[in-house]
């Protein structure tokens, strides 16, 4: 996976319906020439910190620097430079600011119902990409649900006490990639979901 494909990845584990209304990353070019990237990390799982990390310049167009100030990481550099500035951040800066403490409310698809059923759990963020299930919220309450459509609000009266015996093939400790799913009838409706378990063939004698 390339830089810019991780760096959507990023992006994507941070859409909660709320988060990509007021921030996000933008790249833009300076006329040095050079590349600038801003990243936010407001409401993110990236701990607080400031720096200045010192220019390093190897040639006039052989320089990379970067900096964290009122919640946004800003790397900036040569024309060739934009790989290293991205690898940077991937790299070097985000795992060592991950706040192990910090959860992403994520979706598991249930079992029967994919793509129309989720049960809400909370995550750990492992990298850009990937998360790790710490808790799971109770399958008896419809509250501790998202549904695909309105038309599946339906099932919980389908379903009934059979709530209690959902499966989603996950458990604690598993770790999933997630991915952002918007309602097709309510644009204002999007969490992040993790993509159905599959399950182990079982090979035949």
């Amino acid at each position: 996976m390339d830089f810019l494909q991780r760096l959507q990845r990023w992006y994507t584990i941070n859409c909660n319906g709320d988060w990509e209304h007021s921030y996000g990353v933008s790249i833009t070019n300076i006329d040095n020439p050079g590349w600038v990237v801003k990243i936010d990390l407001s409401d993110t799982c990236v701990r607080k910190v400031s720096f200045d990390y010192p220019i390093v310049e190897r040639t006039v167009t052989n320089w990379v620097s970067y900096s964290v100030k009122e919640d946004v990481f800003e790397g900036s550099g040569g024309p060739e430079n934009l790989t290293e500035i991205l690898s940077y951040f991937l790299d070097t800066f985000l795992p060592a600011h991950l706040d192990p403490n910090c959860t992403l409310e994520v979706h598991l698809p249930v079992a029967g119902y994919e793509n129309r059923l989720w049960l809400k759990a909370q995550a750990r963020m492992l990298s850009e990409s990937s998360v790790e299930i710490c808790a799971v919220a109770d399958p008896t309450m419809p509250h501790c649900y998202e549904w695909g459509t309105e038309a599946d609000l339906d099932l919980f009266a389908e379903l009934g006490h059979l709530l209690s015996g959902i499966d989603t093939g996950y458990s604690i400790g598993d770790q999933a990639e997630p991915t952002v799913y918007q309602a097709e009838d309510n644009m204002l409706r999007t969490f992040l979901v993790v993509p159905v378990k599959r399950q182990p063939e079982v090979l035949r004698q």
